[in-house]
């Protein structure tokens, strides 16, 4: 079960849809609400040749657009069943990233948005970072549902594994969780070592019913035929591996996480 659930809200126009998601999933589990907001730092975040009366207006906003977030909390979580708690935190100069950090290192799960047009790269790789499985809210839609129907994305590898016990607290709740592999013959030694069928099983043993899927790609790439298996099977949350090396990782994730970052259609917990 996930105890501690930190929503990340960096803005306050996708704020209330990924707060219910967040809140939904939090009601479920049992689980402390966390929302947390850092305030833009004006001074970093704009052009150094500016007037001061620029940089006063500036400052102004980011404390009404808090001030809106926190709004939005405030509202969305009124009457809640479980304990929740607002966060709004204002880091020195440089410092945001700390925060962001220092907050989600002590949570189960966390659950960002995903930004208009892709996802918001330095905080995405910054929350991956942290090595706490991280659930992304695609920028449109309502998702108050997570995890009835879940696709496990599998390859085999190290990462596929750990987003997979992960989730376990969402894939406990599923009428039917799919493990699939695509392109089983090109997936390498990793997939053989630890074929679909294997996680499949391993689920059953913590009484979640799953089965083994496979599929090619044929003509397309990886990530399309994972976003086609979302929509042709119903599927309504993601689960995969995030994969790359080190910070701005493999130049943004690599080709198939990069991918369903920009392109996701349900929410997608994904772990490293």
């Amino acid at each position: 079960m996930y105890r501690t659930i930190l929503v990340c809200l960096d803005n306050s126009e996708r704020a209330g849809a990924i707060l219910r998601t967040a809140l939904a999933i939090a009601e479920r589990q049992g689980a402390h609400l966390v929302g947390l907001h850092v305030v833009q730092d004006v001074v970093v975040s704009i052009p150094t040749e500016v007037s001061l009366e620029y940089i006063d207006q500036a400052r102004q906003a980011a404390q009404s657009e808090a001030d809106a977030i926190g709004e939005v909390f405030k509202t969305a979580t009124a009457g809640a069943s479980v304990s929740t708690e607002w966060r709004r935190e204002e880091p020195m100069a440089g410092d945001a990233d700390t925060v962001w950090t220092r907050n989600a290192l002590v949570a189960d799960l966390v659950v960002v948005g995903q930004a208009a047009g892709g996802a918001d790269v330095p905080l995405t790789d910054l929350l991956i970072e942290t090595g706490r499985p991280v659930l992304f809210v695609p920028y449109a839609g309502e998702y108050a549902q997570v995890g009835k129907r879940p696709l496990v994305a599998w390859n085999g590898s190290r990462e596929s594994a750990g987003a997979v016990f992960d989730a376990l607290p969402l894939l406990k709740d599923a009428s039917l969780v799919r493990v699939l592999c695509i392109d089983p013959d090109k997936a390498g030694a990793k997939a053989g070592l630890a074929p679909a069928d294997d996680m499949a099983l391993a689920l059953a043993r913590h009484d979640i019913r799953a089965e083994a899927a496979r599929s090619h790609s044929g003509e397309i790439s990886v990530g399309d035929e994972v976003l086609a298996q979302l929509v042709d099977h119903g599927h309504d949350l993601l689960v995969m591996g995030c994969y790359g090396h080190s910070r701005l990782r493999e130049m943004l994730f690599g080709g198939v996480t990069r991918h369903i970052l920009q392109h996701m259609t349900v929410p997608v917990l994904m772990s490293r």
